[in-house]
């Protein structure tokens, strides 16, 4: 909801490796999202992302949402 608020005009997702990413990246990142301690694929990664997105859009539109 906070992003939707901002004057953001491009959001990046980066799907890091097994180690995650880089410090450089980490500290240009305005935000830091973690999907979970675990080590996904990058395929399945982006399946939880979109999910999680979905859910989030869903929630703050006051729609209905499958649990």
């Amino acid at each position: 909801e906070k992003w939707q608020m901002t004057s953001l005009k491009e959001i990046a997702f980066v799907i890091g490796g097994h180690y995650g990413v880089s410090s450089e990246l980490k500290t240009r990142a305005g935000h830091l999202w973690s999907l979970s301690r675990l080590t996904f694929t990058h395929e399945m990664a982006r399946l939880v992302l979109i999910e999680q997105l979905y859910r989030a859009y869903t929630i703050t539109r006051g729609l209905p949402y499958q649990k």
